[in-house]
């Protein structure tokens, strides 16, 4: 058993965080930073968008921190939890996020948790879901990644000389920001799409990131119809939350799990872009958890 010791807005985030929250780790294999809020009964973990950390849903606790205890982790190589360079070459899997997970569960002493997933995170949340529902109560899936395969993604990812590719972009962006102009002159891309990923790699930081988590979780593609699945034979209530004008992952991608498993699974809208870690969101899961 473990000890007691993370894709993002095309505006500026106006997520309230708190900087005074102590921040705990938690040891399983490898390690995660997370944050704690509320002190309800109903356990809920929590995973953040690309690029962020827990601290963004802090923004929750008024809404359900009476019903929830949030655990708000910082996912690998964000935040901070520690970065693993090396999964580069030895991506994660399912089943060390299974075997880390389900051990955090048993060190707080719970049967089943909640768990909430938002953008990068929700592509944790799905592949949690797909392979152990046994261990969950609800699942609210807010504007997830993960719900739209990319086959290039994949194919560079797996292979020697995409992964060189990869590292040659942290190091010059030329000929990938080119090919994105290029896009979005034949109006192959919209202008939020192409200010997003610019935004998102303008920096070799920030492209060392996208290099780090795209690569080490590679292997993290869950099979919605098999998460659908799971969820209508365990009984698991999934509940998509989408943003009306989200360009990044928009509301209809919600039907390709959705009408895997219909009677289990809803979709509600709410007026946002991207941005949807908002006391409204907080609001409508409190409707939702019992």
């Amino acid at each position: 058993m473990g000890r007691w010791t993370p894709l993002c807005s095309l505006r500026p985030l106006r997520y309230i965080t708190s900087t005074k929250l102590p921040v705990q780790f938690f040891t399983h294999g490898v390690t995660l930073a997370y944050r704690t809020y509320g002190n309800g009964p109903l356990p809920v973990l929590a995973f953040h968008g690309f690029g962020r950390t827990g601290a963004d849903f802090a923004i929750l606790e008024e809404a359900l921190g009476d019903r929830c205890t949030l655990y708000a982790f910082d996912l690998h190589f964000h935040g901070q939890s520690p970065g693993y360079p090396e999964r580069a070459d030895l991506p994660f899997t399912p089943n060390e996020l299974i075997t880390f997970f389900t051990a955090f569960a048993d060190s707080i002493h719970a049967p089943k948790v909640n768990v909430l997933g938002y953008s990068l995170g929700g592509r944790i949340a799905l592949s949690l879901l797909e392979h152990m529902p046994e261990r969950m109560e609800q699942v609210f899936l807010v504007a997830p990644d993960g719900l739209k395969t990319r086959p290039w993604y994949r194919g560079l990812a797996a292979s020697r000389l995409g992964r060189w590719l990869y590292k040659r972009f942290v190091v010059d962006p030329t000929i990938a920001h080119g090919i994105m102009k290029s896009l979005r002159a034949l109006r192959l891309m919209n202008e939020r799409m192409y200010r997003f990923l610019m935004g998102q790699t303008d920096s070799r930081a920030k492209r060392q990131l996208v290099h780090d988590v795209w690569l080490s979780y590679r292997l993290i593609e869950p099979d919605l119809e098999k998460a659908a699945g799971q969820a209508r034979t365990h009984r698991v209530p999934v509940h998509l939350f989408f943003g009306t004008h989200d360009r990044v992952i928009p509301p209809a991608l919600g039907a390709r799990l959705r009408d895997h498993a219909p009677e289990t699974i809803t979709v509600q809208e709410l007026p946002f872009g991207h941005v949807l870690l908002t006391p409204e969101l907080g609001k409508a899961m409190r409707e939702l958890l019992s």
